[in-house]
């Protein structure tokens, strides 16, 4: 995503929900600040974010899952329809969790390819057992906005493991500083989406959205 391209849309959401550009900048260089601390000491070697997700997604069948109440039912409706349609279902499909909908695949069997997460969900374990799915092959994206620099200053330390093993990327809804970076998007949910179409996904489905519903969180 180029950023002169989402900042029009992140103006216009900024005003209209009275939000404050400097806040998502003041936490967003915290969290450059503190990711270069601990690539630094755990002296890592240097991958390309970039080059990763676009051999996770690209050309790929991306299954987006958002935390409404349906995502279970629907998600299990899914995998009976599909996985015996084709032989090669675990490799041609991503799962792309958004924030808690990560443990209800956990629960269902699935460990989700990638999580995009604020870490500041409804229930305050999700967090941990995302951040634990890294061990399990996920790929974390952490997202830096105005209201959750307490939530990452929290659960930070918990991540120097899944940073050193490259398995971490840190997001922001403004302008990136380093190791940061800016897909589009604003709500868990939605990066999760303009993520599979930066890297070109091949099909986008999405299970556990319910957009009339103003209490889901993603």
């Amino acid at each position: 995503m180029n950023y002169d391209e989402w900042n029009p849309i992140y103006q216009t959401i900024l005003k209209r929900f009275g939000f404050l550009e400097s806040d998502d900048e003041k936490t967003a260089f915290w969290l450059s600040n503190a990711f270069e601390k601990i690539k630094i000491n755990a002296k890592t070697e240097n991958f390309d974010p970039i080059l990763i997700l676009k051999l996770k997604i690209e050309g790929k069948k991306v299954i987006v899952c958002g935390n409404a109440p349906s995502l279970e039912k629907e998600l299990l409706n899914y995998l009976e329809n599909n996985k015996f349609e084709n032989n090669k279902f675990e490799t041609e499909n991503v799962f792309i969790a958004a924030d808690g909908a990560a443990v209800i695949l956990q629960n269902c069997g699935i460990v989700p390819d990638i999580i995009v997460t604020d870490l500041d969900g409804k229930f305050s374990e999700d967090a941990e057992k995302e951040i634990a799915l890294t061990n399990a092959g996920s790929f974390l994206l952490i997202h830096a906005h105005g209201d959750n620099l307490n939530i990452l200053e929290k659960y930070l330390p918990l991540l120097t493991k899944a940073v050193s093993e490259n398995s971490v990327i840190p997001t922001c809804q403004c302008r990136p500083p380093r190791h940061l970076f800016n897909f589009g998007g604003f709500t868990d949910g939605d990066r999760c989406v303009y993520l599979a179409d930066e890297f070109d996904a091949e099909k986008i489905t999405l299970l556990g959205f319910d957009f009339k519903d103003l209490n889901v969180t993603n």
